[in-house]
């Protein structure tokens, strides 16, 4: 058949993607100033740890973790949920594949208009927009009857991603230590995430067998938009957080 492709055929392309990855990471030169260097050299063991102390911090974690953590366990079963609409788990798999490989080219188009909504509407709404558009789709996939309706929720993902990290990025770079945005990206970003999603996924697979998909769905769509909410008050707004940008950040502000 036209489409029967060899699977097999993923592996070695990725592979060959990631050699050709490694070589340009590994050609590209980046000069560092004296300045930049010793800003870079500056952070010390004690200046991560205050990070924990400060209230703003735990604020966005209560964000990541209510949200975008709820996000991923909903995301994680997703494709076992779609391919069970279909008439056979093949033809699913199949239309799946398809489906997400135009949610892709979404993506990749939806990361050039990120910025400029970003910019527009700010870090912090850019953060609540993501967290409604993450809600719209979990809820609407409880709600939805049909395939061509879980496909429309599914594409949805191509929107809210992109704007999701542009204002994470651009929401750290306004409200901490700039020197710091790995550490926050990695710890209260990835980090925080993991654990979450490592945490609730026993809870979301016995909400599965317990009472079905669509009914799991609704209660977590719900969750993500009560945070949602929650971090329209506690998250810094744009003219809070204006005088913050470019300076070296109130690292020592503790609660």
């Amino acid at each position: 058949q036209l489409f029967n492709i060899n699977p097999n055929i993923n592996f070695w392309v990725a592979s060959i993607s990631a050699i050709i990855l490694v070589v340009i990471i590994l050609s590209v030169k980046i000069e560092v100033t004296n300045f930049e260097l010793e800003k870079a050299e500056s952070i010390k063991v004690k200046d991560v740890g205050q990070l924990f102390l400060l209230k703003k911090f735990w604020f966005l974690m209560m964000y990541v973790i209510g949200v975008t953590c709820v996000y991923s366990v909903y995301d994680q079963q997703f494709p076992i949920y779609y391919t069970s609409l279909f008439a056979t788990e093949a033809t699913g798999n199949q239309v799946f594949g398809y489906l997400s490989s135009f949610q892709v080219f979404l993506e990749a188009g939806m990361m050039f208009i990120a910025p400029f909504i970003v910019n527009k509407i700010g870090a912090k709404n850019g953060l609540l927009l993501a967290g409604l558009l993450m809600a719209l789709r979990i809820i609407g996939s409880g709600l939805v009857v049909g395939p061509v309706g879980i496909s429309s929720m599914k594409l949805i993902h191509a929107l809210e991603l992109p704007i999701m990290l542009i204002a994470i990025f651009k929401y750290f770079a306004a409200n901490f230590d700039t020197r710091l945005s790995s550490v926050l990206y990695l710890v209260g970003f990835q980090a925080a995430s993991q654990i979450g999603a490592s945490l609730l996924s026993p809870l979301a697979g016995k909400l599965y067998d317990m009472i079905g998909f669509r009914h799991t769905y609704l209660i977590l769509g719900i969750m993500v938009l009560c945070f949602t909410i929650i971090s329209m008050f506690t998250l810094l707004s744009s003219n809070k957080s204006k005088g913050l940008e470019g300076n070296t950040p109130d690292i020592k502000q503790v609660i």
